[in-house]
């Protein structure tokens, strides 16, 4: 007598086997605010675990509207990858390696904002950064007492190229003070718009 194999387990002995999940990759940045000049580390991990695998870091810079290639990293032991990346302005940082990209993490950058004293009463204050600051302003202040305050706005009005791209904004200014008191400049939010965060200058002397 002929026996008779269920219909199910047909179906389960000649069913194709379940697709692999598609891999994955993590991407964090370490530290996420960085000043002009600075770097970043980007780190993450490819979800397949194998070493020797290619992962394109894109960056989206402030401004613009797609992400280019900035560099690529080699995956080692257990899939993990590590890159150092250079932002000139707050840049979105992803990666991507075939069919997977990783979420996209944010990294904010600081001008340089220097105040130097050149002789009582008188000092330059300048910003250093991707872009001109020409026109914007930066504010002068002095610590009373425990508290800071503003004493003048200073209007930033010439703008010097050194080594593309970064550009020096600068402006030279008197004001009435006597020596000694600590002072400092402050480069507002207002005026370090979208791309840049504010920023603040070391304390020096009058």
């Amino acid at each position: 007598m002929r026996k008779t194999i269920p219909t199910l387990v047909l179906v389960a002995m000649c069913a194709a086997p379940a697709a692999a999940a598609p891999p994955t990759l993590t991407l964090k940045a370490a530290p996420t605010v960085v000043a002009y000049g600075g770097s970043t580390t980007l780190t993450g991990v490819l979800s397949t675990k194998k070493a020797g695998q290619a992962i394109d870091i894109q960056g989206q810079d402030c401004g613009q509207n797609a992400f280019k290639k900035v560099a690529t990293a080699t995956t080692t032991t257990g899939g993990a990858f590590s890159s150092a990346v250079k932002p000139t302005l707050n840049t979105n940082y992803q990666a991507k390696n075939k069919g997977a990209t990783s979420p996209m993490v944010a990294v904010k950058v600081t001008p340089l904002l220097s105040l130097q004293k050149l002789s009582l009463g008188k000092f330059k204050v300048s910003v250093t950064a991707a872009q001109s600051f020409v026109g914007k302003y930066v504010v002068f202040q002095r610590l009373r007492n425990t508290k800071w305050v503003t004493l003048k706005k200073v209007t930033l009005a010439t703008v010097a190229t050194t080594t593309a791209p970064t550009q020096v904004t600068s402006s030279t200014f008197k004001i009435k003070l006597p020596a000694k008191l600590r002072v400092r400049s402050i480069l507002p939010a207002t005026q370090a718009a979208t791309c840049y965060l504010p920023v603040k200058s070391k304390v020096i002397r009058s």
